[in-house]
């Protein structure tokens, strides 16, 4: 199974709405071993390249149905409130860059873009579009949740026929507090030993392969995910985070914990999808699989 790392700098996006992270490079990892660094060439601004796939408070992930639902603004620059409340991304600084305006396009936008981190192509909502130093730039929403920026030149709008011609489908987001630090849940979701205790909760007639977590990062796993095509499990600017992401109709599956050391707790915030025939299944799976992990975390 190939292994992604996500490369981020600047803010974190865990926490920001208003700022996020550019990629300048990316790191392939195979069994553990470094391939290649590629560089990106420096760019005369920093608004382009922005992956942002954790930022699941900032952007919840968005059922395909209800894609041309989200908040955006069109026909100026958004402003700071913009980009707190979730219609807009980038902010962007009028004294350094007086010119910068929005491009003649009306959002939300459904389009397709290539994530070199997750080597496949990607539903996008694209919710800003501007012009920067002769540069056009558009912000979007990832429907999995997460954001990222990229060139328009990057991105494909689709039209009406091939949006019509999307399945519809959904995805399971579920959060839940436990009662243990992140380091004794990050243990429990990803050490093999306790693939044994969770693998019940999904997989009650045993039809995995015996070797199943041989070819997982995390004691979860959905049989009609198809092809790993990257996996990424480590610490994310403090936060634990897993994303892995496959072939079959960009199944993606999210998992993060967000501590609040005053209080002594976690919150593992869960995106798995999308799924289009058997959701309800699928739900009560991942809210069962989620209170057995908080069981097995709280028991120390």
């Amino acid at each position: 199974m190939k292994s992604k790392a996500l490369i981020l700098l600047t803010a974190s996006c865990l926490i920001s709405l208003s700022s996020c992270s550019q990629t300048d490079g990316i790191i392939k990892e195979n069994e553990g071993s470094q391939e290649q660094t590629e560089t990106v060439k420096t760019k005369p601004h920093r608004y382009g390249g922005w992956y942002c796939p954790d930022n699941l408070n900032g952007f919840p992930a968005v059922d395909i149905a209800n894609w041309n639902k989200v908040p955006v603004v069109n026909g100026r620059m958004p402003t700071k409130e913009d980009t707190k409340n979730g219609s807009s991304l980038i902010l962007v600084d009028a004294e350094k860059y007086p010119n910068a305006k929005p491009l003649d396009i009306t959002m939300p936008k459904l389009a397709r873009f290539y994530n070199e981190f997750t080597e496949r192509f990607e539903l996008i909502i694209v919710i800003q579009a501007f012009n920067i130093d002769n540069d056009n730039i558009v912000g979007f929403r990832y429907l999995n949740g997460g954001n990222g920026s990229a060139r328009l030149n990057e991105v494909t709008f689709l039209n009406e026929n091939e949006i019509a011609q999307i399945p519809n489908s959904r995805f399971v987001s579920y959060d839940i507090k436990i009662n243990a630090t992140q380091d004794e849940i990050s243990k429990i979701l990803t050490n093999p030993d306790y693939a044994k205790a969770l693998q019940p909760t999904f997989d009650k007639n045993k039809k995995l392969n015996a070797d199943w977590r041989k070819t997982s990062n995390v004691n979860y796993r959905y049989p009609k995910s198809g092809k790993s095509t990257a996996a990424y499990a480590d610490i994310l600017f403090g936060a634990f985070y897993v994303q892995n992401d496959y072939d079959r109709l960009g199944y993606n599956e999210k998992f993060l914990l967000l501590e609040d050391k005053e209080a002594n707790t976690t919150t593992l915030k869960i995106v798995c999808g999308p799924f289009i025939d058997d959701y309800d299944a699928q739900k009560s799976i991942i809210t069962n699989w989620a209170k057995k992990v908080k069981e097995l975390s709280e028991k120390g």
